[in-house]
C-alpha cells in the first residue's frame, strides 16, 4: 500500500486544463524539431528545423500532440471534429447567419460550404460570447478535388467577453469554399456565424453607381475588329477617378488608344486594374493608395475625343486560357 504522507494528484479534468494552458504557450513559439544530419548517415550530430504551423487552428494541434494530449479521448475528439467539418460541411446560400453552443466536455466544430463567384469578396464574421477568454479558430479553404486547401484564417480576436473573428477573401476564379469554426478545448460558449458576399471592387468614379455605366464589357470597337475590354463610367469632365482597392500604382503613362492612363495592382491576387481616358493623373508610380483615394480625374483623352467624357476602367485577371486576362468589372463592383 502507498504510505500516508502521498499527495493525491489533480482531478483529470484539472490535469487537462494545465496540459492546455502549456499548451496555449507552445503554440505561440516556432517548434525547435531535431534531425539527423544529412551529409552523414552515421553521424550523430543534428541539424535544428523551425515548425512553423500555416496557422492558429495547426499550432493548436501541434500542441495538443507535444502535450500528449491526442492521445486522450477528448483530444482525438477534437481533431476528428476539424476533419468531419471539412468532409461533409452544411451547404448553405449567402448571405447565411447560424448561432451555435459548445460547452467544456464536448469537441465542436462546425463547417459551412459556400460558393463564390468572380470578383466577389467572401466575408465570414463570427462573434464570440463566452464568459471566459476563448480561443474560436476561423479558417477558410477552397474546395477541390483533391481535398480542401487552406486559404486564409482570421486573425485573433483580443479581447475578453464579446470578441468578432473576420475573415475577407476576394475571389478571382469561381469555386467552392469551406468556412470551419472550432472552439478551443474546454471551454463553454457560443458562437454567431455571418456569412455574406461583397463587391471585391469599390465604384471607381466619385458619386456614381453602376447606373453611370453606359458601354458595357465585350461591346463592338472599330467595325467589329475589337472588343471593349472593360465599362465606359460617364460623368462630367474633372470628376474624381477613385482607387477601387488598397493597391500599388504600377504605371502612370500617356497612350495613343488610352491617353492618360493610370494602372493599380491591389495587395492579393494577380488582378490589375486600369483607369484610361483621364482628364489629369494624380498619382505616381510607386505610389500607394488605398481605396477611396483620388487617382485621376475624368475626362476624353486618347482615341475618345469625339466622344463625352467618361472613366473607360478594366479588370485583368491573370489566368490560364484567358487571353490577355481581361474580364468584366461588373462583376466585381456590382
Amino acid at each position: 500500500m502507498n504510505g500516508g504522507s502521498e499527495k493525491a494528484g489533480p482531478a483529470p479534468a484539472g490535469r487537462l486544463r494545465g496540459f492546455l494552458r502549456s499548451a496555449a504557450i507552445v503554440a505561440c513559439a516556432p517548434v525547435v524539431v531535431l534531425l539527423p544530419q544529412a551529409c552523414d548517415p552515421a553521424s550523430s550530430e543534428h541539424v535544428t528545423r523551425a515548425y512553423l504551423p500555416r496557422s492558429a487552428h495547426q499550432a493548436y494541434g501541434h500542441s495538443l500532440a507535444q502535450a500528449r494530449l491526442v492521445q486522450s479521448a477528448l483530444g482525438r475528439d477534437w481533431l476528428a471534429s476539424a476533419e468531419r467539418a471539412l468532409a461533409a460541411p452544411a451547404d448553405v446560400e449567402l448571405p447565411y447567419a447560424a448561432g451555435q453552443r459548445f460547452a467544456a466536455p464536448e469537441a465542436a466544430a462546425w463547417g459551412y460550404r459556400i460558393a463564390g463567384r468572380a470578383g466577389q469578396s467572401l466575408v465570414a464574421e463570427v462573434r464570440i460570447e463566452a464568459d471566459e477568454r476563448v480561443e474560436v479558430f476561423v479558417d477558410l479553404f477552397r474546395a477541390g478535388a483533391a481535398g480542401p486547401v487552406h486559404v486564409a484564417s482570421a486573425a485573433p480576436a483580443g479581447a475578453d467577453g464579446e470578441r468578432v473573428a473576420t475573415i475577407r477573401w476576394g475571389v478571382l476564379e469561381a469555386a467552392d469554399y469551406i468556412v470551419r469554426v472550432q472552439p478551443e478545448l474546454l471551454r463553454s460558449g457560443a458562437v454567431h456565424v455571418a456569412l455574406r458576399a461583397e463587391p471585391l471592387l469599390a465604384f471607381p468614379v466619385s458619386g456614381l453607381d453602376m447606373r453611370a455605366i453606359q458601354s458595357g464589357f465585350g461591346a463592338e470597337r472599330d467595325g467589329g475588329a475589337r472588343a471593349h475590354r472593360g465599362v465606359d463610367i460617364f460623368a462630367q469632365r474633372g470628376t474624381q477617378a477613385l482607387a477601387a482597392v488598397d493597391g500599388w500604382v504600377t504605371r502612370v503613362d500617356t497612350t495613343g488608344r488610352g491617353g492618360k492612363v493610370v494602372w493599380l495592382q491591389p495587395l492579393f491576387g494577380d488582378l490589375r486594374l486600369y483607369y484610361a481616358h483621364l482628364d489629369s493623373q494624380l498619382v505616381e508610380n510607386g505610389q500607394f493608395v488605398r481605396a477611396g483615394e483620388v487617382v485621376g480625374t475624368v475626362g476624353n483623352t486618347g482615341n475618345a475625343v469625339t466622344t463625352p467624357p467618361h472613366l473607360h476602367f478594366g479588370v485583368y485577371v491573370r489566368r490560364r486560357g484567358m487571353r490577355g486576362g481581361a474580364t468584366d468589372p461588373v462583376h466585381f463592383l456590382r
